[in-house]
């Protein structure tokens, strides 16, 4: 048995798999601004990454029946390849030319700009622990896979702390494709340590002399696929659910994939232990149960919760995984079951969740999976007092738990939007519509949400249905934009834009002859709009809806030069919702705005938000303007159904300004400010 040293093996494991992770958030954050900002986003990024690590690792295992040598001669020229593939950054011509099948071409874009290097990275891992049991007599190659998951985890951290606020995307992706090079020397040593070494190694089984592990029949192998799948799947619903609650930006996608890493050290460090995380996840469970059933209930209480039962369902899946990890002779089958336990996961969440689940229920269906399968792998361990029949209550009190739980992730708190008459998901989101019954206090209305946010409503009284409600009445800023302008004063047509459709309320306020387009990212939003409210059929106004990111079209208009494309009043009304599209609201978004309205055009942003304030944001990209951002608060009225709202408006129409002076709250002159790039954005600086 030939006797190498580990040092380029250990290097090439954490350093691929630094820059496997340092890549991720990465490649979202340059193609984010191109899908709407959607939360769904990152999860299809993140079902790239779990089928580019299956292959990954599916090449590891199945160029493992070639003589060492040999393989590691065919890992040379893939690294060649690799680097011939570089530099990463996505160019213009994937950017989505409408919002058919995102995820699809999410898929795509990733595959053709980062597929060859993700994969020989993604192969790196269990490709570095097979080399190290072919070539030495002694060690545990399975620690290298705690030391590969250190450097995942270094990445994670690094990104939001060292590159994100420091580096333009593009600088990052040189800095990336340096360290990328510097990979490739260290695997090349590695492959050459490997080439001398496998002189002496005619077959991959006769260096297999570790007895680290243990047999794997077939449920073993089933068992590694489903504990991988709930773990994964258990991410990325976790993820899910918090960009819902706040926003759609790296720090929110890092901390859950740098919890779900941890659980993966610590189980293949030995940490595991039932006693310790059962209970944990049990409570946790009872306490996102709860919370997250509740609208009202604090963030940091529901964010708890969540974070919770991620770090201690996936330490029950990750360490009943390490239970059952086999003989290093089946290594790289168990890594392949593993990847595609991942990869099965992240389908689940990112495909057919939207298709099969009209609500946002991947999160209670894998929490309690991960039940399910401590259960099983409970039964399954002939140590366990389940398995051998001395706890006679273990079944029956598990089953109770699992109801339970199942009961009050279902049961609901009583809704006021009233019933429910259609329902609908896709990749953008959850649309709701319900109205008020016979019997509700007056006024009654037709309401449509998006989750659990409102997004517009409508009056069921036929003499009051052309009457704008809710953030857009009579004295709210978008009212203000459109009637005090220059242009309507002059009962001149003016050209309005508004990008959020909602049920079209702000339609309401066109005139004969104006022209108005809205803005819209998710089709069904429009299907809704005509099929269930009547404000674009009953506007004055010419309407037409434009499907896809908003920027994108605002840029398309631009780059074409579309005569009559210039706006007099630009809404921007995206920001009401939990997860926000911040690169609406950036340094360069505001520069767009401005280059396609007249010069004496308002900005209108609706900056209603129940968990972020984003008036310091508007305030300092205004001043970086040399612009007053001019604050507009209107209070609640049930009679008119108005809900409380702030609209922040943006001109360089001193004329206008003065106009609206009296109805509006000037900033104070010592206000806090922010500025948002495209490269660079702090939620946590704008949470209340």
């Amino acid at each position: 048995m030939p006797t190498s040293r580990p040092t380029p093996l250990v290097a090439a494991a954490a350093l691929g798999a630094f820059l496997l992770f340092l890549v991720q958030p990465m490649a979202a954050r340059f193609i984010l601004p191109w899908f709407g900002g959607a939360p769904t986003v990152w999860s299809a990024c993140l079902l790239f990454f779990q089928i580019a690590l299956l292959a990954g690792y599916g090449y590891a295992h199945v160029t493992r029946r070639l003589a060492l040598a040999t393989q590691a001669r065919l890992h040379l020229a893939l690294l060649v390849v690799a680097i011939v593939a570089l530099p990463i950054v996505p160019t213009a011509d994937w950017k989505p030319d409408g919002a058919n099948a995102p995820a699809l071409r999410i898929l795509f874009l990733l595959t053709a700009t980062l597929g060859v290097p993700y994969v020989v990275l993604a192969a790196t891992a269990p490709l570095m622990q097979d080399w190290f049991a072919r070539t030495r007599s002694s060690g545990v190659p399975y620690r290298l896979y705690a030391w590969s998951n250190a450097g995942s985890l270094a990445a994670l951290l690094s990104y939001p702390l060292l590159l994100e606020p420091f580096l333009t995307l593009e600088a990052q992706a040189r800095v990336w494709s340096v360290l990328f090079a510097a990979f490739c020397g260290v695997c090349a040593w590695a492959s050459a340590q490997a080439i001398r070494a496998g002189r002496s190694v005619s077959h991959p089984e006769e260096s297999a002399t570790a007895t680290e592990g243990f047999p794997a029949g077939a449920g073993d192998v089933v068992m590694w696929v489903l504990l991988s799948a709930c773990g994964s799947g258990l991410l990325l619903a976790a993820t899910n659910q918090l960009c819902e609650n706040l926003a759609v930006v790296p720090l929110l996608w890092v901390v859950p994939l740098a919890l779900y890493l941890v659980t993966f050290i610590l189980c293949f460090a030995g940490a595991y232990r039932r006693a310790a995380w059962v209970p944990l996840l049990f409570a946790g469970t009872a306490a996102a149960a709860w919370s997250l059933r509740i609208v009202d209930h604090p963030l940091p209480l529901q964010v708890a919760s969540i974070v919770v039962v991620l770090l201690a369902g996936c330490m029950v899946c990750h360490g009943e995984l390490v239970r059952l990890q086999p003989h290093v002779s089946r290594l790289t089958s168990f890594y392949l079951a593993v990847a595609a336990g991942g990869s099965l996961g992240g389908l689940a969440v990112a495909l057919a969740a939207p298709a099969l689940l009209a609500t946002l229920w991947e999160f209670a269906v894998f929490t309690l999976l991960s039940l399910v399968l401590l259960g099983i792998a409970l039964y399954r361990d002939a140590r366990s007092r389940m398995h051998r029949g001395g706890w006679p209550f273990a079944w029956a009190g598990l089953s109770i738990a699992l109801g339970a739980a199942a009961a009050a992730f279902a049961v609901r708190p009583p809704d006021d939007a009233g019933t429910e008459i259609a329902r609908t998901r896709n990749f953008y989101g959850i649309l709701i519509v319900a109205e008020d019954g016979p019997g509700a206090i007056e006024p009654r209305m037709r309401r449509l949400l998006n989750g659990r946010i409102l997004h517009g409503a409508q009056f069921l009284d036929p003499e009051r249905k052309r009457t704008a409600p809710s953030y857009y009445a009579e004295g709210s800023g978008v009212e203000l934009a459109i009637r005090q302008h220059s242009r309507r004063l002059r009962a001149q047509p003016m050209r309005i834009g508004a990008v959020g459709l909602g049920t079209g309320t702000i339609a309401a306020w066109g005139e004969t002859g104006d022209a108005m387009r809205f803005f819209e990212i998710n089709p069904a939003a429009e299907t809704y709009a005509r099929q269930y409210f009547t404000f674009l059929s009953d506007s004055r106004a010419a309407v037409d809806v434009a499907i896809g990111d908003a920027r994108l079209s605002l840029e398309r208009e631009l780059r074409d030069g579309i005569a009559g494309r210039r706006y007099d009043v630009l809404a921007i009304d995206a920001f009401t919702g939990d997860a926000i599209p911040v690169h609406l609201l950036t340094r360069e978004a505001f520069a767009l705005y401005f280059a396609v309205m007249n010069p004496d055009g308002v900005l209108a942003l609706h900056v209603s938000n129940r968990y972020l304030d984003l008036m310091p944001v508007v305030r300092g990209l205004a001043r970086e303007l040399g612009i007053e951002a001019l604050d507009v608060e209107q209070e609640d009225d049930a009679w008119k159904a108005v809900e409380a709202s702030t609209w922040m408006l943006v001109t360089r129409d001193g004329a206008f300004i003065q106009r609206v002076r009296a109805n509006v709250t000037p900033a104070e002159p010592d206000a806090r400010t922010l500025i948002w790039t495209d490269t660079f954005s702090s939620v946590i600086r704008v949470l209340k």
